[in-house]
């Protein structure tokens, strides 16, 4: 199959002709899913062992290792993609991300998919855009206080979400999202299924504007263990 046609305007028709791959129980890939993955991204890969392999964009190579033997990590190959075509992958400050995991998502594992398809997903510094108590909003100057109402408000701080990366969450309303005219979101949700954390369907035209987001299982926080003596005391109560 020739996944260029990813890189084509036919490329939605292409994505909903061919499911994304599926990964293990693990969130791990193996060879012929990675080579699905970078194919989407017109990268080639090229395994050289059960532990190590190769991709490729034009002349530019990057080296990829697995997690396991035959057992590849998705955002290691989104990364490698990345600089495979020159640009940057974003890695995440876990000192300074100020963490919300809205909805119970996993917020971490969102952002470290994002960051590795060349997303920034948190400020490393304040940036022009405002937060108060009434929302939040991104406006060229910061709006006149008399005018619009707010009493306090402030530019939002080091380690917060960038606009791209909170609307990426703000964003779902019945099964569909409302900034996919931004092609940053766009490709942020593409990454995001490619690593099994998003299911695309898209719309009846094949664009997605109207296409129907939804988060997977493996997109959310792992639900809370008790301790073995909470057990038994939740067992007691029980009739």
């Amino acid at each position: 199959m020739d996944f260029g046609v990813f890189a084509t305007a036919a490329a939605n028709h292409a994505r909903r002709r061919n499911a994304p791959p599926q990964p293990d129980h693990d969130g791990l890939f193996d060879a012929e899913c990675v080579a699905i993955i970078c194919g989407r991204r017109q990268c080639h890969f090229e395994v050289a062992g059960e532990l190590f392999g190769t991709v490729q964009f034009k002349e530019a190579s990057v080296p990829l290792t697995a997690i396991a033997p035959g057992r590849w990590d998705p955002v290691a190959a989104l990364s490698a993609c990345t600089k495979a075509h020159g640009n940057r992958a974003y890695e995440v400050d876990y000192a300074t991300a100020k963490l919300t995991n809205p909805g119970g998502l996993d917020e971490i594992r969102i952002a470290r998919v994002v960051g590795a398809d060349g997303v920034r997903p948190y400020l490393s510094k304040k940036r022009r855009y405002f937060e108060a108590a009434y929302g939040v909003w991104a406006p060229v100057e910061r709006p006149l206080e008399t005018e619009q109402g707010f009493r306090e408000t402030f530019r939002v701080s080091a380690g917060k979400p960038t606009w791209a990366f909170r609307k990426l969450f703000e964003g779902f309303a019945r099964d569909q999202h409302r900034f996919t005219g931004d092609y940053r979101v766009r490709r942020a949700l593409r990454a995001l299924e490619d690593a099994g954390l998003l299911s695309i369907h898209l719309g009846p035209r094949g664009g997605m504007a109207t296409a129907k987001c939804t988060w997977t299982a493996r997109a959310y926080l792992a639900p809370a263990q008790l301790a073995p003596a909470g057990e038994e005391a939740l067992g007691a109560l029980a009739p």
